[in-house]
């Protein structure tokens, strides 16, 4: 706790307890849980902040290291509008380490209660979780039939499990800027220690941007059974699946990113493998129709791209001195290096030097902006998270018009194909239908909203955006020609901190175009 806030014992009144539901809650390790949770007398423990938060409550946890003897448990909810935050106090550095945790390791070969998995169990809806690293715990973060969380800026880290977990239904978590590296499972030999997993379960609009996951026992990123699309972009994952620990019988898989067993047409964009023991992208079993554009293998053990099993089309992605070319079976695309030739080598590479997106994450949490892995006279080939593509950069926020918590005055149809995602909103035809998003912001912002529509009609379907309740200007939505012909369209909005209702009210009597989802591009604060 910073000296500036201390008094004088002796000047201290006796402390209150914290009132349920405050609006906002101070941990510090010099803290009491006797005290009202103020910035002048915290909390001690990250539990019992969590035990007294309601909806809208922010936890701000003050720097130093949490080593609680048994896990936070986060079996509460947020709501849309008042979304729970737990977050380091004004970018001090706040570890939670789980070493004196059960478990930590567990016996080789057994298993032991859910709820005692994650230093950090999640089991709750609409929490935000910023700027937190988690270091050997049972699993770093658990997360368990729970979803509209958002995970942002973490690092998770030599954890006896998986660094950040997602199992059974779970749906529209966002995970951003994660770094997961050196986790490990004694207990299975290396076998299920990922960087990132989205395990054994299935749900909409789940997204990863921005994560680097490295040196993990098994994988980097794992969606072992998760039977609905994720997305995946703008993450690197290296080194993984090497024995590092002197496991006994070693199990570790070794690639970048596994993406199977069960069929869900799962979405890997911008994004790079390189130096894992086995592959880069593979569909692991998915028989699904997964989708790869512009992603890059580089020096991986065994192939750079295996999508032998699936009915996957692969599009501009780049495979330079893997162990084993790619193995595609029925998989098909165009403009990948091995459409356009072969003999690809170092030399036709601009930089092979790792050294920038290892390094230090970018004053935005963004990756490091490289040319790390760009080929020479191949613009559009491969990831590039150079200054313009990439790092460097906040990552759009795709919300899909199908996905809670995203409503639509009409039906979610999908009989016009092109759109992204799972569905559309067709809205009734009427004047004033509206398709309505929640657009987060971590503070006032000017932002430009990209929508994609279509509008086969003979003509321009009228509406207005209406954000937290204000008109903010018409919009024509023009004719596209036919309703499988989909076109964008942008908007410029104020966002106010927090959650952001943006509503896009039809002003005709035709009702809106078929509204197939709201882009979020940072602008200019």
């Amino acid at each position: 706790m910073a000296a500036a806030v201390l008094v004088p014992f002796a000047a201290v009144a006796p402390a209150q307890p914290a009132a349920a539901q405050a609006r906002t809650l101070t941990v510090a390790t010099d803290g009491s849980d006797s005290g009202p949770g103020t910035v002048a007398a915290p909390l001690r423990t990250i539990q019992r902040a969590v035990d007294l938060a309601g909806p809208g409550t922010v936890i701000r946890i003050r720097g130093g290291t949490y080593d609680p003897d048994v896990n936070i448990r986060i079996e509460k909810s947020g709501t849309p509008s008042q979304p729970i935050t737990m977050r380091a106090y004004d970018g001090e550095h706040v570890a939670i380490d789980g070493e004196n945790m059960p478990n930590t390791p567990a016996p080789s070969g057994e298993s032991y209660p859910r709820v005692e998995r994650g230093a950090i169990h999640v089991s709750g809806d609409w929490w935000r979780f910023e700027g937190l690293e988690i270091v050997n715990g049972p699993y770093g973060i658990f997360a368990i039939e729970s979803s509209n969380n958002v995970y942002k800026d973490l690092v998770t880290r030599d954890n006896y499990e998986t660094g950040l977990h997602l199992v059974l239904d779970s749906s529209d978590n966002r995970v951003i800027n994660l770094d997961s590296h050196g986790n490990r499972d004694p207990r299975k030999n290396g076998e299920s220690a990922d960087g990132l997993a989205i395990k054994q379960g299935a749900g909409s609009g789940n997204v990863v941007t921005g994560a680097r996951l490295w040196n993990n026992a098994d994988d980097g990123f794992d969606s072992w059974d998760f039977l609905t699309p994720i997305r995946v972009e703008d993450s690197v994952a290296w080194g993984n699946g090497f024995d590092r620990w002197g496991f006994p019988g070693w199990e570790g898989d070794g690639n970048g990113f596994k993406l199977g067993r069960g069929t869900a047409d799962h979405v890997v964009n911008n994004s790079i493998a390189f130096d894992n023991a086995v592959g880069g992208f593979i569909d692991n079993g998915n028989p699904g129709s997964l989708r790869l554009e512009n992603n890059t293998a580089w020096a991986n053990g065994g192939s750079g791209f295996v999508f032998d099993r699936s009915a996957s089309t692969l599009n501009r992605n780049l495979s330079v001195a893997d162990g084993a070319g790619v193995d595609l079976g029925s998989s098909g695309g165009s403009g990948n290096s091995w459409d356009l030739r072969d003999g690809w080598s170092n030399a036709d590479l601009v930089s092979t030097s790792a050294s920038d997106i290892k390094g230090p994450r970018a004053a935005d949490g963004s990756i490091p902006a490289t040319d790390f892995l760009r080929p020479r006279g191949h613009a559009g080939l491969g990831a590039d998270l150079g200054e313009d593509d990439g790092g460097g950069g906040p990552a759009p926020v795709r919300h899909e018009a199908e996905h809670a918590p995203a409503t639509c005055d009409g039906a979610i149809d999908a009989d016009h194909p092109g759109y992204s995602g799972s569905g559309f909103c067709n809205t009734d035809n009427a004047t004033g239908v509206a398709a309505r998003f929640t657009v987060d912001a971590d503070s006032p912002v000017t932002a430009a909203l990209v929508i994609g529509y279509a509008n086969g009609g003979s003509g321009g379907r009228p509406a207005e955006a209406v954000v937290n309740g204000s008109t903010t200007g018409p919009i024509p939505f023009a004719a596209t020609g036919a309703w499988e012909v989909w076109a964008t369209t942008t908007i410029t909005v104020r966002l106010d901190p927090g959650g952001n209702t943006v509503r896009l009210v039809a002003t005709g009597s035709d009702g809106l175009p078929n509204i197939d989802y709201l882009e979020l591009s940072p602008g200019e604060a």
